[in-house]
């Protein structure tokens, strides 16, 4: 007698194999068209996918890639909190680079990089996880494999707000610090002398960087930006329905700090950011011992970036109390609405996951420089 299968097994057979090929639909269209992966919420949570004829549940740090054989993964953060299980710190940074930058990123851990040891400190790369380029995205995938020190964030494009919000979750989610510190990949950091004189500083309400002050409002620029984490925890704890995202992350960051009166505004002299980049600036050329006058020095490439690590002199300095605001600008608020075409942008609903007429030719960073 022929051995049949009871008919309540076909009938899950039928209906895994069912899921299993829209799920497979889908994927074709997610993995063919990644953009289009931000458009449909309920899927940043959870998907399903299926491997071996197999449904399985899967939280969103997985993202399926094919390739010709197999289906594997992405590792995408996971935005699930650890609560009484996160890590400690005194000082998570997070250096927001682009999937091609491969060659900053060596130049960044042949230098400042060294300092990220032991608890008190913890450098993580964050960039896009959604990358359209099969030998990008390998190559991605094995420079995270060794390093160990790069997270896929689920975007795509130039949506900088987007990008700081993605950061900030995650970083709230898994790590308890008692300062976060956005940086730029092309910024060289005299970390050993920020790591001293952060006991030192405020522990409350405190938004520090390189600000910018014109045309009546002040904004902070998003390429160093140092918060405390209470401020981190009111941008999280925003009214979900009405929160405002903007592609400029400082733009996006001067309206939600409208709505902070406690925030303590710190502009360091001793953060370099000018148009003229580092690299190009005679200044630099034979300068020595940088951070004995800088704290951080935006628009170091990847020659310039070793050259300050050889020349730092990075360690403890003499450092004052900082100066009150008002002695650079006499204005604490921001409008979008005062800057000129090229650069104002109407903020949109961050759950909507918003995009942006891109005709502007938005500043997407320095691409073409090293």
């Amino acid at each position: 007698m022929a051995w049949k299968l009871p008919s309540r097994m076909k009938l899950s057979y039928v209906l895994v194999t069912f899921l299993c090929a829209v799920l497979l639909l889908m994927y074709a269209f997610l993995t063919t068209f990644p953009e289009n992966f931000t458009r449909f919420p309920i899927l940043r949570n959870s998907v399903m996918v299926c491997d071996d004829g197999d449904s399985t549940a899967v939280s969103m740090d997985l993202l399926p890639k094919a390739t010709s054989a197999h289906i594997s993964f992405l590792p995408i953060l996971d935005f699930n909190d650890l609560g009484i299980n996160k890590t400690k710190l005194l000082l998570l940074i997070i250096v927001s680079t682009a999937p091609q930058r491969v060659a900053r990123r060596h130049a960044i851990r042949d230098t400042w990089w060294r300092h990220c040891t032991g608890n008190q400190v913890k450098c993580v790369f964050v960039t896009d996880g959604f990358i359209k380029d099969n030998a990008q995205r390998d190559l991605i995938i094995q420079e995270r494999s060794k390093y160990k020190d790069i997270e896929l964030q689920p975007l795509l494009g130039w949506e900088f707000g987007l990008r700081f919000l993605s950061q900030i979750r995650w970083a709230f989610a898994k790590f308890d610090f008692q300062y976060f510190l956005r940086i730029d990949d092309d910024y060289f950091l005299c970390l050993k002398r920020l790591l001293a004189e952060l006991p030192r500083r405020p522990k409350r309400n405190l938004v520090w960087g390189s600000f910018h002050c014109e045309a009546g409002i002040t904004w902070i620029d998003e390429s160093f930006m140092i918060f405390t984490p209470d401020i981190i925890d009111k941008f999280l704890s925003q009214n979900e329905s009405t929160r405002l995202c903007h592609p400029h992350a400082d733009q996006q960051i001067g309206i939600w700090l409208n709505d902070i009166p406690t925030r303590h505004l710190v502009h360091d002299s001793r953060l370099y950011h000018t148009v003229e980049p580092a690299s190009f600036s005679p200044h630099f050329s034979d300068v020595t011992n940088v951070c004995d006058s800088y704290l951080g020095i935006h628009g170091t490439y990847v020659d310039k970036m070793r050259y300050f690590g050889v020349n730092s002199n990075d360690g403890m300095k003499n450092e004052s109390a900082f100066p009150a605001f008002s002695t650079f600008c006499g204005v604490r608020k921001f409008d979008y609405r005062v800057f000129g075409p090229r650069w104002r942008y109407e903020p949109k609903l961050c759950k909507d996951s918003p995009t942006w007429d891109t005709s502007k030719q938005i500043y997407i960073g320095r691409e073409n420089k090293m």
